[in-house]
């Protein structure tokens, strides 16, 4: 049942080639305009110091650690009172605020389609940063009322607001967020001086943002499944692995859950792959929404099966998370070019016992997934170990009624 790369069709490695190829050549200019940036920074005769100490810190993929050196450092650099940054999401056109470090609320989000008049919108259409000595001197200057909130927190009307950016050439521009400096701490305006440091600070941190969401969103190529968004196959088993380590080491426990779709091969048969491929999508996500965020391992193990890696829960824990799991798959609705299927599920539960292989616990998973497809379908099986047989989930866990009549459930398996 293991998924490899052999079992993919020649355009889907095309296109995982694709996307990758793009992602490195992305990451190759990043990388050179980082160079760049960083010589231009070095040239800098004042508080050269401390800018280089500053991108030597924003030279990380970790885009928290980013966010905190510019809410943490940049303010110092500046002499300034308050500091936000906002990362820009290109589906909804909003900046979103990351951090801050104001002592009361600022906006969580600000719409640049609906508001075109903030200041941070206008550095974003100008694509360099603004300097802003007085804010009632620039909206008469310019003839615009800024939209801002009413504090008497601000010693001064100054501030800078530098636009996020990444790439060089005219077309590959593109926007990462907003930082915003504000408040002079000793009642001054920002000056020219404080925008060339600036214009340095938004290049830079825009070229490190854009290169830790690269590398993350190749991580995640390499790691996900790319159907169902799931982990896939290999960090399923990196994952086993280590559990496995773990409770040898610590004797700690851990289950297993195997979970096979019912009859999906007749499915197929019936409705399409297109139809079959929108239900794993809809299965991924019940088992997605059900599992333990950040606690519990959930991977497509291959095909129409899934497995469930369920940490510190022996096996009365393992049969209840198990039950949870196949009641949100008979529960979820799949709808797909005007028609609502809805599909039922397997599963079987299995205890890591010490001295048991991966392969060991996978099979004694599935041994037990297995009876519950011999005994009726859409029900919870489990391994009972001492036994070294699987038995039916006990009184009060069973499974629930089956989908209505009608709905396409019909096959071998």
């Amino acid at each position: 049942m293991d998924q490899d790369v052999g079992t993919l069709s020649h355009a889907e490695l095309l296109e995982a080639y694709r996307q990758l190829s793009t992602r490195a050549e992305q990451l190759r200019t990043n990388y050179e305009l980082q160079r760049r940036q960083l010589a231009a920074i070095g040239r800098l005769t004042t508080r050269s110091t401390q800018v280089a100490q500053l991108s030597k810190e924003l030279n990380t993929f970790d885009i928290d650690q980013i966010v905190h050196v510019a809410i943490e450092k940049i303010p110092h650099l500046f002499a300034a009172r308050y500091c936000s940054l906002f990362l820009y999401d290109y589906e909804s056109n909003a900046l979103n605020l990351k951090a801050h470090n104001h002592s009361e609320p600022i906006s969580e989000q600000v719409s640049l389609a609906r508001e075109p008049d903030t200041i941070m919108a206008m550095a974003i259409s100008a694509d360099q940063p603004l300097l802003i000595e007085n804010l009632n001197q620039f909206e008469r200057e310019r003839g615009v009322r800024i939209r801002r909130t009413k504090t008497d927190k601000y010693l001064t009307n100054s501030c800078l607001i530098c636009p996020l950016m990444t790439g060089s050439g005219q077309g590959t521009r593109r926007v990462m967020g907003v930082l915003n400096i504000a408040d002079r701490a000793d009642g001054a305006s920002f000056d020219r001086d404080d925008l060339n440091v600036a214009v340095q600070l938004s290049e830079l941190i825009g070229t490190a943002v854009s290169t830790s969401i690269l590398v993350g969103e190749m991580r995640s190529l390499a790691e996900t499944d790319g159907l169902t968004r799931l982990s896939n196959h290999r960090v399923f088993r990196e994952a086993l692995d280590r559990e496995i380590r773990r409770a040898g080491r610590y004797g700690g426990e851990f289950s297993l859950v195997m979970l096979d779709i019912d009859r999906f091969k007749r499915f197929n048969d019936d409705h399409g792959h297109l139809a079959g491929d929108h239900v794993l999508r809809t299965v991924s996500r019940a088992i997605r929404r059900t599992v333990r965020e950040g606690v519990d391992l959930a991977a497509r193990y291959g095909g129409e099966e899934f497995a469930v890696i369920l940490p510190e829960t022996g096996m009365a824990g393992a049969i209840t998370a198990a039950e949870r799991l196949r009641a949100a798959v008979a529960g979820a609705e799949s709808v797909f070019d005007g028609h609502t299927f809805q599909v039922t599920a397997s599963l079987g539960a299995a205890e890591f016992r010490p001295g048991m292989s991966a392969s060991e616990l996978i099979d004694a998973a599935d041994r037990a997934m297995y009876m519950g497809k011999r005994t009726g379908r859409n029900r919870v099986c489990y391994f009972d170990a001492a036994a070294g047989e699987p038995r039916p989930a006990p009184e009060g866990s069973d499974s629930g009624p089956a989908p209505a009549a009608g709905n396409p459930v019909q096959g071998e398996r």
